[in-house]
């Protein structure tokens, strides 16, 4: 049996942040030892730019022909980790710019899709699981309208075969005593415990799909 593909994103930091969490865990994840013998991660940070994270995006899709696509993303304000359930077709940075200098006004992610799309992914099964090993893990029905909706929004829109989730973690504490606002944070290790339990998980709920054949040879045809 072939193992599971997982596809991790992460996000360039932004906002004047030097560092964003999500982009130091699916590195560490992917660099570290395979959390299950039947998962195989590859990982990819994606620009923090509404032009081109999409192309970004489709670029590790067609290099990594992933079984499942797992996003990973900061969230300022959140305690703990959240599996987001619903993407909506709705993008505004609320008066900023991204790190390509684009604004966004409310405007929807793709004219003529649903105002909203469901993760196919069983996350409140899995969020209970993670839970009931003492992880701080939750379902999200809010991944708010910025570039981590937009990326499950993708996905979902335009990839619907392709199970695919996204997950929303806390500031560092490094993070959190940098900008001196009281903000919640979460060490590294715990969201990183976190999303090892996932991936765990769905190892053990998700097929995996035939390896591609390799191209045959015309030589001597």
């Amino acid at each position: 049996m072939s193992p599971l593909r997982v596809l991790l994103t992460g996000f360039e930091p932004f906002g004047g942040e030097p560092v964003n969490p999500s982009e130091r865990l699916v590195h560490a994840l992917a660099r570290g030892a395979p959390p299950d013998a039947r998962v195989r991660l590859a990982a990819v940070v994606l620009p923090v730019d509404r032009r081109a994270m999409p192309p970004a995006l489709a670029r590790a899709l067609r290099q990594h022909r992933p079984d499942v696509v797992l996003g990973v993303g900061q969230a300022t304000g959140r305690t703990g980790v959240d599996l987001e359930s619903v993407a909506h077709n709705r993008i505004d940075f609320r008066g900023e710019r991204d790190n390509g200098g684009h604004a966004a006004l409310g405007e929807p992610l793709l004219e003529g899709a649903p105002a909203r799309l469901l993760s196919r992914l069983p996350l409140r099964d899995l969020a209970a699981e993670l839970r009931a090993h003492g992880l701080p893990v939750r379902v999200s029905r809010d991944a708010g309208r910025h570039l981590c909706n937009a990326l499950l929004f993708e996905l979902l829109a335009r990839h619907p075969r392709l199970p695919s989730a996204f997950v929303h973690v806390p500031l560092l504490p490094s993070q959190a005593a940098g900008r001196a606002r009281g903000e919640p944070s979460l060490p590294e290790s715990v969201s990183r415990a976190c999303l090892l339990a996932l991936l765990e998980e769905l190892a053990q709920r998700l097929p995996a799909r035939p390896a591609p054949r390799p191209a045959r040879s015309r030589a001597g045809a």
